[in-house]
C-alpha cells in the first residue's frame, strides 16, 4: 500500500529539555486535527537535538523528545501506538553555528500519512 503525506510540523524544544510546553502542545493538537475520521493513517515521529554536548546524551535526548509527542498524540488524541513510527536521530545533518540555528535544530517533526486511494493513484498516472 502506498502512502502519501497529508501534513507535517514541528515541535521545538528549549536546551537540555524533553517535556511539552504549552506552545508544543497547541501545534500537536492542530496536527492531530488533521487526521479527522482517517480509518487508516501512519505518524512518523524523529527527534533531534543540537551539535552541541555529549552524542550519547544527544542520542537519549533525541529519543525522549520523540517519545514525549508519541505519549501526547496517544493519551491526548487517541492516536493508536500501532500508527506511530518513533526514532530519535541526535543533531539532524546541517551544520547549526549560531544561538538561532542550534534553537532551530532542538526539534521534533511529525509526519502524518495517509493511503493513497485507487482513483487518486489511477489520476496521477494519467
Amino acid at each position: 500500500m502506498k502512502y502519501k503525506e497529508l501534513t507535517s510540523g514541528t515541535v521545538l524544544f528549549g536546551l537540555s529539555r524533553k517535556t511539552l510546553d504549552d506552545k508544543a502542545k497547541t501545534s500537536l493538537d492542530d496536527l492531530a486535527k488533521q487526521i479527522g475520521g482517517a480509518d487508516r493513517f501512519v505518524i512518523e515521529i524523529q527527534g533531534y537535538t543540537d551539535k552541541t554536548g555529549d552524542l550519547t546524551f544527544n542520542e537519549a535526548l533525541s529519543q525522549d523528545r520523540a517519545q514525549s509527542v508519541a505519549r501526547y498524540l496517544a493519551s491526548e488524541h487517541n492516536v493508536p501506538l500501532r500508527a506511530i513510527t518513533v526514532l530519535g536521530q541526535a543533531s539532524p545533518l546541517a551544520i547549526r553555528k549560531t544561538r538561532d540555528e542550534r534553537a532551530q535544530a532542538r526539534k521534533v517533526d511529525v509526519r502524518i500519512y495517509v493511503p493513497e486511494t485507487a482513483s487518486a493513484a489511477t489520476t496521477a498516472s494519467n
